[in-house]
């Protein structure tokens, strides 16, 4: 039902190939029955179909989620090719990808369209659209990409914020090559509390372009539709739009493409915009919160929160759908190392206790100075004296 409400002519498309139906459920156990022919929909009760996904209404009924009995494992086909559901037989391949699965979910529309054989297993040189890992900014001898340094604002060179942004832009996309498969890429995680990855994906280009533009840098988008429906994120909050996380979104080809035409833009805005004039490197330009480029320098610190906030849900990603990026750096040689070898660390064994040390009282002033030269979100500024 989702799947016909949401998408329209890419439902139709996907769903035509079925040689008879395909039936989604809903939460009031009803279901819906869709002839082969797409022409007609029937709504009906479905026995042996799962109705409605069990932890979509575990956030308040509201968060669109996926539902771990989804990634089951089939063991049970019919003689139609479709698989076993509680003793009745649902036709698998509605969307290509679903088969192996206990039920069909929302966000699987997603899934099957081209994509999975190029983003399983290590990723090429061909993945990066910006600069390759063993020749970007911050590689080390060891062919390993490390962040470079916080830039000094006062100080700003064309080159020096190339630098950094192709360190945070290859950085970023390293991550996501840790993905495995398009799976990983449009599951919504589990908690329902944040958007899939393929958003993230598209969130961190869309972001240099819609603040580069509000700053007067940029004149005009580079696809209107990608940067409205990759330009808000989620608090965490109630009124949180998370319905989006079940449409159809963009290919994760399409979104490199878009990838590689942010890219090119913001390198052409970083070495041609005048505001950067440096004279060739011999007059470095002071950036601050006056500066149409203080719009550049919040992407760059952007894309780093997301690298933090991406790799939590890589790990909450089921582990069948990551794998190791190259030009990642290793775990740390005390990981093998530990004496309990368990994902519960044992105090006084892998780490010393840690006791509380008595602290004597001063007064401490807390704030950013507004000409520090560094990016600052509005929050580090202002002035408090606290005793």
């Amino acid at each position: 039902k989702a799947a016909v409400a949401h998408v329209g002519k890419n439902a139709i498309k996907a769903i035509s190939t079925l040689p008879s139906s395909i039936s989604f459920g809903n939460n009031n156990g009803d279901g819906i029955k869709i002839d082969g022919n797409v022409n007609h929909c029937k709504k009906t009760r479905v026995e042996g179909i799962p109705h409605g996904n069990p932890s979509t209404m575990a956030f308040l009924g509201i968060r669109n989620k996926s539902d771990g009995a989804a990634f089951r494992q089939v063991e049970e086909y019919d003689d139609d090719g479709g698989y076993v559901i509680g003793g009745t037989s649902a036709v698998a391949g509605a969307i290509g990808a679903d088969a192996g699965r206990s039920h069909h979910e929302a966000w699987m529309v997603n899934l099957g369209r081209g994509d999975d054989d190029w983003l399983t297993g290590p990723r090429d040189v061909e993945w990066f659209t910006g600069k390759a890992p063993h020749v970007c900014p911050g590689v080390d001898e060891h062919g390993i990409l490390r962040s470079l340094p916080l830039p000094n604002l006062s100080a700003v060179t064309r080159e020096s914020a190339k630098d950094y942004f192709d360190n945070s832009w290859t950085l970023f996309e390293t991550l996501f090559a840790g993905l495995k498969g398009e799976e990983p890429f449009y599951r919504p995680p589990v908690h329902g509390l944040r958007h899939p990855q393929i958003f993230y994906y598209g969130h961190t280009p869309c972001l240099y372009v819609n603040k580069l533009r509000v700053a007067g840098v940029l004149d005009k988008p580079v696809n209107a539709y990608f940067e409205s429906i990759f330009e808000v994120g989620v608090d965490e909050m109630l009124w949180d739009d998370m319905h989006k996380n079940d449409m159809v979104w963009p290919t994760v080809r399409e979104v490199y493409e878009y990838r590689k035409d942010v890219y090119d833009t913001v390198v052409n805005a970083i070495m041609n915009h005048p505001s950067l004039d440096d004279k060739n490197g011999t007059e470095p330009v002071m950036v601050n919160q006056n500066h149409p480029m203080w719009a550049l320098f919040m992407g760059f610190e952007h894309e780093r929160i997301h690298l933090e906030t991406s790799s939590v849900l890589f790990r909450e990603t089921p582990i069948e759908l990551v794998q190791k990026p190259e030009n990642w750096p290793h775990l740390h040689p005390s990981a093998a190392e530990l004496p309990t070898k368990s994902t519960r660390p044992v105090e006084g064994v892998d780490y010393p206790s840690n006791n509380m040390l008595a602290v004597k009282g001063k007064t401490i002033q807390l704030g950013k100075p507004l000409d520090f030269p560094s990016y600052g979100w509005d929050n580090e500024y202002g002035e408090r004296t606290v005793s």
